[in-house]
């Protein structure tokens, strides 16, 4: 029997897993359950530096190898090598005596059962934001997203985990299945490991994980500025004139969607609008997301629709079927039928992706029109700002999806207002 030690990504720079692999004419990799930092790893020698601060986990780790040689050794005797399996080696390294492994089969929990407590804890307010505050609804929802895809995830792996199975390796595995099995895009991809953060991090306060519990996320979590759209003044207006309505709720949708489109409200808030909210030429809002009071002045196509509905806003549909229903009014658009290619990364990859405009259409977008047709006009930023209810200039420029053509337009306006051309 030949045992080796590896680490799991020895080119990064942080906190990865240590594994052995012990080969006897079949090959077993053993997670050995430590960890170490990859600039205290010999990368010639395969084992950790020799130094103090290394010493407990060297110790640790010849125990572990020696109960690794115990136990093939007791099998070899037992049954003879020819039939020691992959997984009966396992289960003799791992033997416990019968009374441990029914105390802690009680003290075991599933983390999709408590990942499942954990939105539920959150949706009762029982687990609250860091500043204390209740987590609103719309951003519970990610973490269903990511708790159906570690569900997913343990189908592929074909077994179930457990709280106290938790460990940088756990999370490798994970985080290499949402990028590279199911090819979720980067941004998806983060936002589902960020949340399955959170729920680690819950674990812990819950005193149901050790709280030295050390997980390096370096290289698996990022951010990119995702390609989207937002429509040009000539496709609001085809899309204000269009009426060949099948459902009278259709009409309610391109309505909301239209004036949200002049006035920068989000969903969460123009969905609730009501005619109180409307006097003295301006809309006023607290914002639902972010509690901001926010003054909007009203365009006047905003009051067209506005004085459709005097007597009351009809009531708007949930957030998933008012985006269905507006592509299916999008499709119905030729201007809306343009196409548009969509940049992303999926998997490492980064991939070019044909859509036409109105496949698109989403209520945020609404929203991203609005800021992005204001700053392509010349209104200052902080204006803009001062309405949307934006407070990062950072996170406000991510609105702004006007293209190079676009831009460069703007900038020769500018040269003839200046008489430069």
């Amino acid at each position: 029997m030949r045992l080796n030690m590896y680490i799991r990504n020895p080119k990064m720079i942080g906190i990865t897993s240590i594994y052995f692999t012990i080969t006897w004419g079949r090959r077993l990799i053993y997670q050995v359950g430590e960890s170490i930092h990859t600039s205290e790893w010999n990368n010639k020698k395969y084992e950790p530096k020799q130094n103090a601060e290394n010493a407990g986990l060297i110790g640790r780790l010849v125990k572990a190898e020696q109960k690794v040689r115990d136990a093939f050794e007791k099998l070899e005797n037992e049954i003879g090598v020819a039939n020691i399996t992959p997984q009966l080696l396992r289960d003799a390294i791992n033997k416990k005596t019968i009374t441990k492994i029914l105390t802690e089969k009680k003290q075991r929990m599933l983390i999709t059962a408590f990942f499942q407590q954990f939105i539920d804890d959150t949706k009762a307010g029982k687990r609250k934001s860091i500043n204390k505050l209740i987590i609103k609804q719309n951003s519970i929802k990610p973490y269903g997203s990511s708790l159906s895809s570690f569900e997913k995830f343990e189908e592929y792996m074909g077994k179930k985990f457990y709280l106290t199975n938790i460990s940088q390796q756990l999370i490798e595995d994970f985080e290499d299945y949402l990028s590279n099995i199911l090819g979720l895009a980067l941004n998806t991809k983060s936002t589902y490991l960020k949340k399955f953060g959170l729920m680690v991090d819950y674990a812990i306060e819950q005193k149901l994980i050790d709280k030295s519990l050390e997980l390096n996320w370096q290289g698996m979590l990022g951010a990119e500025n995702s390609d989207s759209i937002y429509l040009t003044d000539e496709e609001i207006e085809d899309l204000m004139n269009y009426n060949e309505f099948s459902n009278p709720t259709y009409e309610v949708v391109r309505s909301l969607f239209v004036a949200a489109s002049k006035t920068g409200l989000r969903y969460s808030d123009f969905s609730k609008l009501t005619q109180e909210q409307i006097r003295n030429g301006n809309i006023y809002v607290l914002q639902s997301k972010t509690k901001a009071k926010v003054t909007i002045p009203i365009h006047p196509i905003a009051q067209r629709i506005f004085d459709k509905y005097a007597e009351g806003f009809p009531p708007c549909p949930t957030n998933q079927p008012f985006n269905d229903y507006l592509k299916e009014i999008g499709k119905n658009i030729p201007s809306l039928k343009k196409p548009f290619l969509k940049k992303i990364t999926r998997g490492g990859q980064v991939q070019v992706e044909k859509y036409e405009k109105w496949q698109l259409l989403q209520s945020h977008t609404a929203r991203r029109t609005f800021c992005t047709l204001e700053h392509m006009k010349g209104t200052p930023i902080f204006t803009i700002m001062a309405i949307s209810g934006h407070k990062d200039v950072k996170v406000f420029k991510n609105y702004v999806k006007s293209s190079g053509e676009e831009n460069a337009e703007i900038m020769r306006n500018a040269w003839r207002e200046r008489g430069e051309v």
